[in-house]
Formats: C-alpha cells, structure tokens, sequence
C-alpha cells in the first residue's frame, strides 16, 4: 500500500516548521519566498494531493459549484457547460452537473441536493416557476442565472441580447422585402421568449408594419419533433408567410425538416433565420443564417461572477450582464 503523504513529510523534507507549509498551502500569512519555494518543490516531489473534505470541514469552502440546466443535450448549454468549466478549473473548482429537463419539480430537488452537497455556489438557467422559493434561496446561497432571469431584485444575471437579436434579424428580413414574417416561438412565457418577441414587434412597428397574431406561432413542445409536428401544420396546405424567424435552435431544425419534406425552396419559397447558431447550419445546402449567441462566453463570464461573489460574500453588489448577438448571414436570406 503506498503510504498517504502527510503534512509533516513534506516539513522534514522541505526543512520547514509543518506550520509553515499550512500557511503556503491555505494562503493564510505571508511566508518568505525561499521556504516557499521550498515547500511547493516537496509538495511537487512527493506528489502531494491535499484533502479537500479536510479542507472544507476548516474553511467551509468545499470548492464545488452548481451547474442547473434544461436541455444538456441542446448544443447551446453545452457550449455554456465548457465556458463554466474552464474558469472554475483555473480557479481550482469543480462542477456538479444537473439536467432539469424543463421540470419545475427536477429543478426544486436539484436546487436542494447542491445546498445539501455544501456547493459553493450555483450557476443555473430557471425554468421560469418555483420564484418564491429561489429568491429565498438567493438571500442564502450565491446564485448566478444565466439564458433567462427570474425577477429577484439582488440576483445577477449574464444574458445574450434577446431583443436586440430579433430585432435585428426581423429589420434585415424586412429590407429583403418581405412583410408577412412568421414568427415561431415556444409556447412557455419564459423572458427568453418574452424579449425575443419584443424584438420582433419592435422592427415590425418601426417598419410601419401591422401584427398579424396568427403568424406568432406557439410551439407545445421544445424537441425537433415537436417543433416538426407544429410547422406541418403551418405549412400546409402552403406557408402564410414569404419569412420565418424561429427563436431556437430546435424549431428552426423542425422547421428546416418540414421544408425538406415538402420539397420547399429556400429562401425562393420561404426565407429563415434562427436563433442560436448550429455547426449543421454550415452543412446546410443552402447555407442558415443565425443570430449567434456567445453560449461559451456566457458559461465564462458566469462563473467568474459566481466566484467574485463567493470571495465578496455580503459586500457582492448584484450584476446585470447582457452580451451582444452576432447576425450571422448566410444563403437563407
């Protein structure tokens, strides 16, 4: 059995007190740079690895942090997944990793199984309910919202710009001479959906455009097949609309599937934008313009907001991110 190095193995073989090498390992009080050195090359050769258990039993820091999120398969939170990970790693944390599925139910348990794992803080997307029970949860626990936003008064948030992007994509669909532009949402009154709409109603307003209600499209569900289902309905027994600006990535592949089905050309018979970039839009023939989300960025910018407000504890003053979209055009248009 190979012999687990303690504290004082790594004193006697840096020839320093084991007082000494608790300070250079907590970072406690300043200690002179040639016993550090010392110390760091005895942790190096004897292959030391501190307990973190120990750790957090003293410091009450357990070094893990929360990761809440609706759709891990969407590419669009795993891209925010590797922006998180990568700062918590250069910051010596780890992530705990949980999936809601669009639950309410999974979200409250997941959100009571990190407090009961003593996470540090938590970095989650809301599913839009339980309100009362995270801006509770808020006062007690660091906690960073990303994609979307709950009404939480003290609560940071990093965002994409919603609004901005269907604002943009709606203003160039307009230049590109179209007027009845359908508009296909998820059914849910999450603020992602919320702002994105406002987006759209404010290009349409400004281009001097009436609403037409019945080309804002609801979609029950959030999968491919859900969105796939309701478009063949909108598409039949030919499309209303000469546009189409899907708010996520999942209805525009449904929407992209019923076009291939019905052998629709784009953007001939039907232009489309998306929002939220895929690399299979590349692949496209034609091609899919998109209004791209900085996800990794929002991963990042989150996770370092979450550990400014873990080391600030009750001096952290709330922070209101919103990051800025890219209309990315290509032949769907």
């Amino acid at each position: 059995m190979v012999k687990k190095v303690t504290i004082q193995d790594i004193s006697q073989f840096a020839g320093t007190s084991a007082s000494t090498v608790s300070r250079v390992l907590n970072g406690s009080a300043i200690v002179s740079d040639e016993k550090r050195k010392a110390v760091e090359q005895a942790i190096e050769s004897l292959n030391y690895r501190p307990s973190h258990i120990a750790r957090s039993l003293k410091t009450r820091i357990t070094f893990t942090i929360g990761l809440l999120l609706n759709d891990i398969s969407n590419p669009f939170y795993s891209a925010v997944v590797r922006g998180a990970e990568e700062e918590a790693i250069r910051h010596g944390y780890s992530l705990i990793l949980c999936n809601t599925n669009e639950s309410e139910q999974r979200e409250r348990q997941f959100l009571e199984l990190l407090q009961d794992k003593r996470v540090d803080g938590i970095i989650f997307s809301p599913t839009g309910q339980n309100q009362d029970y995270i801006c509770d949860l808020a006062l007690r626990v660091p906690l960073i919202q990303i994609d979307r936003h709950l009404d939480c008064g003290g609560m940071s948030y990093v965002l994409a710009d919603n609004e901005g992007g269907t604002y943009q994509a709606t203003r160039l669909l307009i230049e590109k001479g179209h007027k009845r532009i359908a508009l296909f949402r998820w059914k849910r009154n999450i603020t992602t959906m919320l702002q994105r709409l406002a987006g759209y109603e404010r290009a349409m307003a400004e281009a001097g455009l009436s609403l037409d209600p019945s080309l804002i499209i609801e979609c029950d569900g959030m999968t491919l097949q859900d969105a796939a289902e309701k478009c063949l309905q909108e598409f039949q027994p030919s499309p209303r609309f000469t546009a189409a600006l899907a708010l996520n990535n999942q209805i525009g592949l449904g929407i992209l599937t019923v076009i291939r089905q019905l052998e629709l050309r784009i953007p001939e018979d039907l232009a489309l934008i998306v929002f939220d970039h895929l690399d299979l839009f590349d692949l496209t023939d034609p091609t899919i313009s998109t209004i791209a989300q900085p996800a990794f960025l929002i991963g990042e910018q989150a996770m370092r907001l979450l550990l400014k407000q873990i080391e600030a504890g009750e001096q952290f003053t709330p922070e209101w991110v919103v990051l800025p979209i890219e209309l990315m055009m290509r032949e769907s248009v």
